[in-house]
């Protein structure tokens, strides 16, 4: 388990558990969400997390080694129930986690939200401010709100092609 770089100011909430692989970067201004105590955030060796990012999580986010996710990025495994009319949201509870796992080699860009039950494959970019509420396989470019893959990797070809919308 690595020791990691976290510039201040930064804030951990909540009883869960953060593990880290080695040479892990976290930038000022970050934050981290892990109500319930059974929460667990594991982030890869070799992994970089840009100013202002935040993690919700209520059960288990997975972030692969030698990612590197922007400025003012969320991730979250949890949301916050709303559907009671009766009652306020902010104290309505969490709605049921859905594990996140992002893969290896992965850039996230600036503003990008990653919701529950997201998987991300390896190699992938995700474009800046991309809302992405579906799996993204490995080998693609995904962009947009909510986001779709644009691009993929042709190993028969050896390039990258464009993605039908």
């Amino acid at each position: 388990m690595g020791i990691p770089i976290i510039v201040e100011p930064h804030a951990v909430y909540g009883p869960g558990k953060i593990t880290y692989g080695e040479n892990v970067f976290i930038a000022e201004h970050s934050w981290f969400s892990l109500p319930r105590p059974e929460a667990e955030i594991i982030i890869g060796s070799n992994t970089q997390l840009g100013r202002f990012f935040g993690m919700s999580c209520a059960y288990r986010i997975e972030i692969g080694d030698s990612c590197l996710i922007g400025e003012r990025v969320f991730i979250a495994d949890v949301g916050h129930a709303y559907e009671n009319p009766d009652c306020c949201i902010l104290v309505s509870g969490l709605t049921g986690p859905s594990h996140v796992t992002i893969g290896n080699d992965v850039l996230i860009g600036v503003g990008a939200f990653v919701g529950p039950g997201v998987t991300i494959g390896q190699h992938v970019m995700i474009g800046a401010n991309a809302v992405v509420t579906h799996d993204v396989p490995s080998y693609s470019v995904a962009a947009g709100n909510p986001a779709r893959v644009v691009k993929r990797f042709d190993f028969a070809s050896s390039t990258w092609v464009s993605v039908p919308s």
